[in-house]
């Protein structure tokens, strides 16, 4: 594939291609928010049996993913390397999620078993969509900075689709009823959390897939070098073998742990630690979403000014600091008790800051991951897009899964009950459970950072690099 111009983007592909990650922040929140929560409180099966099934899930992707990203950087057609994949997979997508929050009433044996193939499903679908949507970010420009504003338009609307589910899921799903006077334990919410979220699925999605379809379709590329399977290995190896995406690689495995985590314990911690209700669960949606319109705002005044990799860390250290804070406060007596009218206040105006800069943080970070495709292609003489963004994608995967096994562990640890009720569960176990949860917050976010304060590419090895890249396309 040709090298794109160094090219600012009219604001309608910004739109379009970040409207299309609305899919996967849907899927992504669902699996890291509400579906422990679901098959272990409302199904009634083992909480750590049931990350563990879904960290199954992830290893049987292990096969999916590079395997989608190595053949859509090898599928040739005029519907380019990526679209042709993005549309097939639309449906499967949205039918994989709808059966996940449908399960069948049956001995427990058979229901894990249910979830193991839906959750895998999920994840094989979202693959095949999610791998070339992100291969077409250095597709469409390979300026720097405007790599990092794709990124942001990106996360803006991931976390827009996965908040937006989790209010409807707060406000109006789960909420109290004659047959389940607990919200957050309500069978039949979930069933049209399912089906809303299946339906915006598909619409974003295809509007992202045509609304970048023309511009990625008009880029040149020779058809695909065939190779043997093993020396496809060998040459997928010696691609991923790059040292600034080994050090990104990792950064991102223990940060998307420590979210999966986060997010998996989120409602356990609202409802049983800090008791919140029904009007905290929508507070504590609002102060995400906050949070990241803050991130979208810091990330556009920082991108021109400052390297992606000075922005992570700095931002990620605050970030660390403040999500300890409230536990400590806590454990210290120096927070308002539950119940109390300051408590909503103090602790998501805290929340509402710290996911702000954890966000601002992963959006430098993923925007990294698109200036390394000019670094390998320096280095072998091929454009390799979709290889690394599979490698990222199912590394965030793997991480997110590893985090939701390490909730599930937490939970089975502090010896939190089975469809427990709020108010009924007692202080050593909600006491254990925090100290566990910030143990794993603190050790996770750490390795993250200090492994992203490695990353050698900056703006000023980008630009050259383009340049001479650009030259030698010239030249030939």
């Amino acid at each position: 594939m040709s090298l794109p111009a160094p090219v600012r983007l009219p604001l309608r592909i910004k739109l379009g291609n970040g409207i299309g990650s609305i899919a996967y922040g849907v899927k992504d929140n669902g699996f890291a928010t509400l579906l422990l929560l679901f098959y272990s409180q409302v199904m009634g099966l083992n909480a750590q049996l049931v990350g563990l099934i879904l960290l199954c899930a992830l290893l049987l992707d292990a096969l999916v993913d590079p395997l989608v990203g190595y053949w859509s950087d090898k599928t040739h057609g005029r519907w380019g390397k990526r679209h042709p994949w993005m549309y097939a997979a639309i449906l499967p997508m949205a039918a994989a999620w709808l059966m996940l929050w449908h399960p069948p009433q049956t001995t427990p044996a058979r229901l894990y078993g249910y979830l193991l193939l839906f959750a895998f499903l999920m994840r094989a679908a979202v693959s095949c969509y999610e791998i070339p949507s992100l291969s077409v970010v250095p597709g469409l420009t390979s300026d720097y900075d405007e790599r990092t504003s794709l990124t942001r338009w990106r996360f803006i609307f991931a976390w827009a689709g996965g908040l937006a589910m989790l209010m409807l899921a707060f406000g109006v799903f789960l909420v109290p009823s004659a047959r389940y006077p607990v919200g957050q334990l309500n069978l039949d919410g979930y069933g049209l959390y399912g089906w809303t979220g299946a339906a915006l699925m598909v619409v974003a999605a295809l509007i992202a897939a045509l609304t970048t379809h023309r511009r990625i379709a008009a880029l040149k590329s020779a058809p695909a070098e065939r190779l043997p399977f093993r020396q496809s290995l060998r040459k997928i190896g010696s691609i991923l073998a790059n040292r600034a995406f080994l050090i990104l690689l990792a950064s991102t495995f223990f940060n998307y742990a420590m979210v999966g985590m986060t997010f998996s314990t989120a409602t356990y911690i609202l409802t049983y630690y800090w008791l919140m209700p029904q009007s905290g669960f929508l507070a504590y949606s609002l102060a995400l979403f906050v949070g990241v319109v803050g991130a979208f705002v810091l990330v556009g005044f920082l991108q021109n000014r400052i390297e992606k990799r000075t922005g992570a860390v700095a931002c990620g250290i605050i970030a660390l600091a403040l999500g300890v804070a409230p536990y400590a406060l806590r454990m210290t007596g120096m927070f308002p008790a539950n119940g109390s009218p300051q408590l909503i206040p103090a602790l998501f105006t805290i929340v509402t800051v710290s996911n702000g800069l954890s966000v601002a943080s992963a959006m430098m970070a993923q925007s990294m991951a698109a200036d390394i495709v000019e670094a390998s292609q320096e280095r072998t003489g091929e454009r390799s897009e979709g290889l690394f963004f599979s490698a990222y994608f199912f590394t965030q995967k793997c991480a997110t899964g590893l985090g939701i096994f390490l909730a599930g562990t937490i939970v089975s640890a502090s010896g939190f009950p089975a469809r427990a009720r709020p108010g009924e569960v007692a202080q050593p176990v909600l006491d254990h459970f925090a100290l566990y949860f910030v143990i794993a917050l603190v050790v996770l976010a750490a390795i993250s950072l200090v492994c992203i304060s490695m990353y050698p590419i900056t703006r000023a090895d980008h630009r050259r690099r383009i340049a001479r890249l650009g030259g030698a396309e010239d030249a030939s």
